[in-house]
């Protein structure tokens, strides 16, 4: 199965090296004379690991087969099968890297050491920040891939209903936000997908549980089938973006201890992961951890204002919303049942929905 990357030299050794393929041409930091079936097991366990998840199988065996028989691409398809290639490189030098430096053999796990006046391996530290630049550009590549393909999906490009018809595509996604930008106008999470798919599930039980009790069923059915049909009415419009702030901040307030958050300028992204020698659920340093505990607070005082907001407004206008007005669960009311108590450090927190 090919895993988009192939030999171009004119005269490719045996067997082939890195030098042979196009891999360096999106990693170029790689020794051309490294053997690739040395290398090639860390591309194949990446593209399944970090890339086929939020592309799809579909799409990414078809445009690794198109580029291996070099099937002319339209323009749009090269720019994916471009950034799939800076991503899948950058991936696999962050697998690769920790595995490098060893050997396994019948006495065990052996360090290589160098001979004299041969290279030496790299420091902890260097072996550190390597690895760490490897995942945020590899990080970085995937979510333009996918900021890209969400783009063909919105024209709409027919080829890109291979990743939108998907699984990796359909699953990811919630009641009231059905891609990427319509997280990002509430939360401004970077455009980043990967940030959205991380996020979204916690969104996704907050509108199941909180939003469907405070609606009532009738009129949250009514919204739901008018998102996923792009067909609203005027007032249900205003609705709608008032129960898009609390579903995204209660959301966000939930994800945040279970994420790598890092701030990035005025908004925020979800890392993968830090790297395996500092592994915490934050990236923390004393500025980035106060940084993360603000953004907390914030989105707590949010989320609380905003679900105060939505309870007011239907109150104040439920001539424009019979089903919520004539149904049961209001008329028996939720009152104040569905909030979050927080302690008085502001540290923890109770949901009560």
């Amino acid at each position: 199965m090919p895993y988009l990357f192939k030999v171009t030299s004119g005269t490719p050794s045996t067997p082939n090296n890195v030098g042979d393929m196009n891999f360096k041409d999106h990693y170029p930091d790689i020794n051309r004379n490294l053997v690739w079936s040395e290398i090639s097991p860390y591309v194949r366990q990446a593209a399944i690991k970090n890339i086929i998840p939020y592309v799809g199988k579909q799409l990414f065996d078809d445009l690794a087969a198109k580029y291996d028989a070099a099937t002319a691409l339209t323009p749009a398809q090269q720019e994916t099968l471009t950034l799939m290639q800076d991503a899948l490189a950058y991936y696999t030098i962050y697998h690769a890297l920790p595995h490098k430096n060893i050997s396994i053999n019948s006495m065990g796990v052996n360090q290589n050491i160098p001979a004299e006046g041969t290279a030496q391996p790299v420091s902890q530290w260097s072996m550190k920040h390597a690895r760490w630049s490897a995942l945020e550009n590899a990080d970085f590549f995937l979510d333009k891939l996918l900021a890209q393909m969400e783009a063909q999906v919105q024209v709409p490009t027919a080829y890109y209903d291979l990743w939108k018809n998907s699984e990796a595509y359909t699953t990811e996604m919630s009641n009231f936000f059905r891609n990427t930008n319509d997280l990002d106008k509430y939360l401004n999470i970077q455009k980043s997908r990967r940030s959205f798919i991380s996020i979204i599930k916690y969104v996704r039980e907050i509108e199941e549980e909180l939003i469907k009790r405070e609606l009532c069923t009738e009129m949250y059915d009514v919204l739901v089938d008018g998102v996923k049909a792009n067909d609203l009415s005027d007032e249900d419009l205003v609705l709608l973006t008032k129960v898009r702030k609390v579903a995204a901040y209660m959301g966000l307030y939930n994800a945040i201890p279970h994420h790598r958050i890092v701030i990035d300028g005025d908004g925020f992204r979800v890392v993968s992961q830090t790297d395996q020698f500092d592994d915490r659920r934050n990236q923390t340093n004393n500025v980035h951890e106060s940084a993360i505990l603000a953004l907390q607070e914030k989105v707590k005082a949010s989320a609380d204002k905003y679900l105060k907001e939505m309870k007011t407004f239907l109150n104040e206008n439920e001539d424009d919303y019979p089903l919520w007005r004539d149904s049961d669960c209001k008329c028996t009311g939720t009152g104040n049942s569905h909030r979050i108590v927080y302690s008085p450090d502001g540290v923890g927190g109770i949901g009560i929905f």
